[in-house]
Order: structure tokens, then sequence, then C-alpha cells
């Protein structure tokens, strides 16, 4: 009896085990930035924005994270201001103004509040700027939008606004202009104080992003609960 045999198929990788872990590492990044437009495109559509403008200003934002403008020299330090982490968040919150989708009262309010908070919680830290825990500014934000407008439709663009202008104004802000801060953060060495900091991966951008999903999130289900209920009518405890 003759057996019969099938023909063997060699399967020839066209990249090596290493080129292919260099290209997965190399693709980490892409998808984060990927993620990070996605998220902040989302972010602005939910505070008011149309979809072309919070394209606009999430590209804005990236592009001027590498761009910091010098607006004033004390002694040996130079302040200026970063292009996406200080003048996009300044550009959009006036935009949610000019679109009406905040109210500038509840807006004024909530900004005010959260400059308070950051206050009191950052700290200018010799050679590394002025830090704040990530997490204070979003909450405050985010509380500050809800309880100014009641919960209502403006509730996102005004939890963007307190957040990112409220950290502007209170973390940094305040404290370059409280005496001796500067001195304090530069420590004697010629050095750069930039405003928004680190561009788009600063607290000052991504605190509005998180307070703007924040407040939305809860918004919501405050509004939800409320159209639960019957006008008028207490709800039955014995049922």
């Amino acid at each position: 009896m003759v057996q019969m045999g099938f023909p063997a198929i060699a399967f020839i990788p066209l990249f090596s085990s290493e080129v292919i872990l260099v290209l997965g590492l190399l693709m980490i990044p892409v998808l984060l930035l990927y993620l990070y437009i996605i998220i902040s495109e989302e972010a602005f559509e939910l505070a008011g924005m149309p979809a072309l403008s919070a394209i606009l200003m999430t590209i804005g934002a990236l592009i001027g994270s590498f761009i910091d403008i010098p607006f004033y020299a004390i002694e040996n330090v130079t302040l200026a201001v970063n292009a996406g982490g200080c003048l996009i968040p300044l550009i959009i919150s006036v935009e949610l103004i000019a679109r009406r989708r905040v109210r500038p009262g509840p807006m004024i309010l909530a900004v005010l509040f959260v400059a308070a908070v950051s206050y009191y919680f950052s700290t200018p830290t010799p050679g590394q700027g002025i830090l704040m825990p990530f997490y204070i500014a979003p909450l405050a934000g985010a509380f500050a939008g809800i309880l100014m407008t009641g919960a209502d439709i403006t509730a996102p663009g005004t939890a963007y606004a307190a957040g990112a202008m409220g950290t502007l104004l209170g973390a940094d802000i305040f404290h370059l202009v409280t005496p001796g801060t500067i001195g304090h953060i530069a420590a004697g060495s010629a050095s750069v104080l930039s405003i928004g900091g680190a561009g788009v991966f600063d607290g000052i951008f991504l605190t509005g992003i998180f307070a703007v999903f924040l407040a939305a999130l809860i918004a919501r289900r405050i509004r939800g609960e409320g159209k639960g209920a019957e006008p008028g009518r207490q709800p039955d405890a014995s049922q």
C-alpha cells in the first residue's frame, strides 16, 4: 500500500520577534494619542461645542502643548504661558459663553470656588513648579458645575470652565502673584515658569475634561431621578 502524503507548508515570518516587539512598543503612544483625541472630542461635545470646533480645539491643544509664549521676565526667571495648557482652555471657555452653553453668573461663581480650592491644595515646590493632587480640581469643578447650575444642561460646560479656569487662576496665577513664590520655585537658578505647564497633559487642561464627564454623568442621573417622580406627589412609603 502506498501512503499518500501532503506537501508541507512553511510559514516564514515577515518580521523577527524583536521587530514585532519594537513595533508593538511604538504603537502604545499612538493608541494613547488616539484615545486622548476621542475622549477630548467627546468631552467638548458634552460641554456644548459642535463637533468641528471640538476637533479643532483638540488638535490645537496638541500642537500648542509644544509652544511656550514668554511675556514677562523678573531677575533670572522668565514667565510664559503654554498655548495648549493655558490659551486653548481659555478660548474654549470664552466660546462656551459666546455659544450660550454656560451662564456667566454661575460660571464665575464656579470658577472662583475651584480657584479657592486649588489655591489651598496646591504647593509651590522648588525646581518642580506648583504641584497639586490630580483628583482635587476635577472633583471641585464637577461639584461646582452641578451646584451652581442646579444640574441643568449647562452643568458640563460650567464644570469645564470651572475646572480649567479655576485651576489656572488658583493654582498658578494666585501663587505667582504671591510675593516670594517665583523666587522660591526658581530656587536661585535661571528658569522658565510656564503657566499651563506640560500642555495637554497639564492638570489645567485635563482637569476640565474630567470635570465635564463627572458633571455630565451626575447631572444626567439627577435629572433622570427628578423626572421619575411626579410633581407634587410624595412617594408611597408602604410600597
